[in-house]
């Protein structure tokens, strides 16, 4: 028998297995028993129609039956049917709108898990590289960057998945490959904050850590990120101290407190010799002891206080002699603030006479 005679005969079991009045009640969601067997025999029916070469009839019997089962298991089945097929032929684009069809439509679908899988390999076909077929043949440009979206939009479809966590980390790499770290840097934070059990755990803390040391090599005055670099390792070497990535993790953390505690010990010396605020410098070289109590910077730090206390008045330099030395901030001796005058009242407000009270008032 050939496709269009066996196209012809499961349209009419379709039609003859349908609903009399034509309407289907809305709670009969899951495929009947009777109608079972129809509906697994034009699924077969299409797949052999791809596999003989005849895309157009395989997507007329898909047609055929997401119609006659609207709102339905099966159309659900049938738009899962028809997804796979065109992305067996890199029609990704129409793939993923059918499979965001189901996302909205058949939440309640069984095999829910096979549409977070196809959009899963979707996402993973981009990031390695393969095109889009327009139309099926005419290859379109590589898109890596469009398979970052991908992951998250299966995230999206089951966050609770068995692929969630898989799809964060894959998100990540695709992200450093091209570069684009602050956006690997999100979807890392987002895999710590989410999945704390998931086995790709380690990657993502030295991943983020990497990371957020580049970021450290920047002013004196914005170091935060070295210490959260340093958390990142430490969480490392506590949590997975068999892993062969905490093995570096305490010269790392040492390399990083250093690098924090040096920080703050050039603000105390700039606040000290260039701004003239011993105050404000004998803070910052407390909290370059406090960072890495152990580092070269905390024992600078401790003879620069020891500076201080002796003389807190900075050494004169060229410009100090031409200029004038950079005035002193006063400090505040707790003075508390000026009694209010009498018209003011205790916030601060003017004191207003009472008024008489006008003849609608009185009313």
């Amino acid at each position: 028998m050939n496709l269009r005679a066996d196209l012809i005969l499961l349209s009419c079991l379709l039609v003859a297995c349908a609903s009399p009045d034509g309407v289907r009640p809305v709670a009969q969601y899951a495929t009947s028993a009777e109608r079972q067997a129809v509906i697994a025999a034009v699924t077969r029916q299409a797949e052999r129609q791809e596999a003989a070469g005849d895309h157009g009839a395989a997507m007329k019997t898909l047609d055929l039956m997401i119609a006659g089962e609207a709102g339905t298991e099966a159309e659900a089945r049938a738009l899962l049917t028809k997804a796979r097929l065109l992305t067996d032929r890199q029609q990704y684009d129409p793939a993923v709108d059918i499979l965001d069809d189901l996302y909205l439509r058949h939440s309640a679908f069984g095999d829910f898990q096979e549409v977070v899988a196809l959009q899963f390999r979707i996402a993973e076909e981009l990031a390695a590289g393969k095109r889009r077929l327009l139309g099926g043949w005419f290859p379109w440009f590589r898109d890596r960057a469009h398979a970052i979206g991908l992951f998250e939009k299966a995230l999206t479809l089951a966050p609770n998945g068995p692929l969630a966590d898989e799809s964060l980390i894959r998100a990540s790499r695709i992200a450093l490959a091209m570069d684009m770290e602050a956006r690997a840097a999100e979807v890392l934070e987002r895999l710590l904050s989410d999945y704390p059990a998931s086995k790709h755990l380690p990657e993502a803390l030295e991943t983020l850590a990497r990371l957020r040391t580049k970021e450290s090599l920047g002013a004196d005055w914005d170091q935060a990120s070295a210490l959260e670099a340093a958390d990142h390792w430490r969480t490392l070497a506590d949590q997975f101290p068999r892993d062969p990535r905490a093995a570096k993790a305490a010269a790392e953390i040492a390399l990083l407190r250093d690098r924090a505690a040096r920080a703050r010990l050039n603000l105390a010396t700039f606040y000290w010799t260039k701004r003239n605020n011993p105050e404000a410098a004998k803070l910052m070289a407390n909290a370059a002891r406090t960072i890495a109590p152990e580092s070269a910077a905390a024992k600078e730090a401790e003879a620069l206080l020891a500076l201080i206390q002796k003389d807190p008045n900075p050494p004169t330099t060229l410009a100090d002699r031409l200029l004038g030395r950079y005035p002193r901030p006063r400090i505040d001796a707790g003075a508390k603030p000026a009694a209010v005058g009498e018209d003011l009242d205790a916030l601060g407000f003017r004191r207003e006479p009472p008024k008489a009270a006008t003849e609608g008032e009185r009313r």
